[in-house]
């Protein structure tokens, strides 16, 4: 009820002994309670780097010129290691290793060529070869069709029964590209345009973008870009994929947006480097709510179980909205260095590092952890 004035170590570093002012000595548990698994960092640096999809059971960690691992985070289980990513110049980013919705197929970027790898073990199916380094590789959002773009332009469908389809060249390199369920081929290049390509390659559509595209996330008939993160920060865009129209910028973050998913009911969570997230309705655009917190960049945001807002981002800690008044409800500390991706696998939330590293965190019943952190909010206000 007091000052500690003293606070030690066991010799194990696993408990904490304090002793305060208000004539107690206390004993804390000093390991994370909440943690359940969690792998080595691979490095000290693996890059603020985002994948073109939201993180999903399977995960393909990318790292520098490190190798790839591929880890299946509901079992906690490192499935494949892949070569890296090579590196593009001039620019453009490179590659994000990317893993099929059905987690058995990889596919890796690899200078000219995208390679294909069987999931899990690794082994190498098939090389699509590519007149430029390629820097853009997208899985359908079913099946095992694949696309990717160069730095030339050039935008090819690998087909799963083999068949290669070249589309129409872009004029600037391309930056972000996706497969839609009914086979239509959506791409963005350099020049900020985006383009829609029907089933047989033909260009269905052109739209100016306000700004380059880091990557194409799509939920039906509609699609958010998350724009590319060096140059301007300008807001993510919603499209129409039915009439080809351009429905709203989700403008209102002070500086670059780091991600934009699809949460449920057709709404979209954003988060960026004003260390807000925000909820947008998925139709028309709408802000409906802001969930302040950080005063440093947030990488990340979904939909926590119980249905709580929850985001990660520059100072390690999880964070959790009530997702209807936007209140901050309690925090949780998971790393000491950025998180750049989180996604909820059942009950648990699994986290990716900026050191490559994941972790699984268990939750506890909501009402008393958030009972406990309105306590320590008020006497935290008393004592100032």
């Amino acid at each position: 009820q007091s000052d500690i004035r003293a606070a030690h170590f066991d010799p194990d570093s696993r408990r904490i002994v304090g002793a305060s002012w208000d004539g107690t000595a206390r004993v804390w548990d000093a390991t994370a309670s909440y943690r359940r698994w969690s792998l080595s960092p691979t490095s000290d640096d693996c890059g603020l780097v985002s994948s073109p999809e939201p993180d999903d059971r399977v995960v393909a960690v990318r790292c520098g010129d490190h190798v790839t691992r591929v880890w299946d985070t509901a079992r906690d289980q490192l499935i494949a290691e892949l070569p890296s990513v090579t590196h593009v110049e001039g620019d453009f980013a490179s590659a994000f290793p990317v893993v099929s919705s059905a987690g058995d197929r990889a596919a890796i970027a690899r200078g000219n060529e995208v390679e294909v790898y069987e999931l899990p073990g690794g082994r190498l199916l098939r090389t699509i070869a590519q007149g430029a380094p390629v820097n853009v590789v997208a899985f359908a959002a079913t099946g095992r069709d694949l696309a990717s773009g160069a730095v030339d332009g050039s935008l090819l469908v690998a087909r799963d029964n083999g068949a290669l389809l070249s589309l129409p060249s872009a004029p600037g390199g391309i930056d972000a590209a996706a497969l839609l369920p009914d086979g239509r081929v959506v791409a963005s290049d350099a020049q900020r345009r985006l383009r829609v390509y029907d089933r047989l390659g033909t260009v269905v559509a052109d739209l100016e973008l306000p700004g380059r595209v880091m990557s194409l996330r799509i939920s039906g008939a509609f699609l958010v870009t998350v724009p590319r993160c060096p140059g301007s920060a300008t807001p993510p865009v919603l499209l129409d994929l039915t009439s080809y129209r351009i429905v709203a910028q989700l403008g209102g973050h002070v500086g670059r947006v780091l991600s934009a998913r699809w949460v449920t009911d057709g709404r979209i969570l954003t988060a960026g480097s004003d260390g807000t997230a925000r909820l947008w309705d998925g139709t028309t655009g709408q802000l409906r709510q802001v969930y302040r917190g950080s005063s440093r960049f947030l990488a990340d945001a979904t939909l926590a179980p119980g249905g709580f807002v929850v985001a990660g981002g520059a100072d390690g800690l999880l964070r959790f909205w009530d997702p209807a008044s936007g209140q901050l409800l309690w925090t949780l500390q998971v790393d000491k260095s950025p998180l750049l991706a989180l996604h909820v696998d059942g009950d648990d939330i699994v986290t990716r590092g900026f050191s490559g590293e994941l972790s699984r965190w268990t939750l506890p019943r909501s009402e008393p952890v958030i009972e406990a952190w309105e306590d320590h909010e008020h006497r935290a206000i008393v004592r100032r």
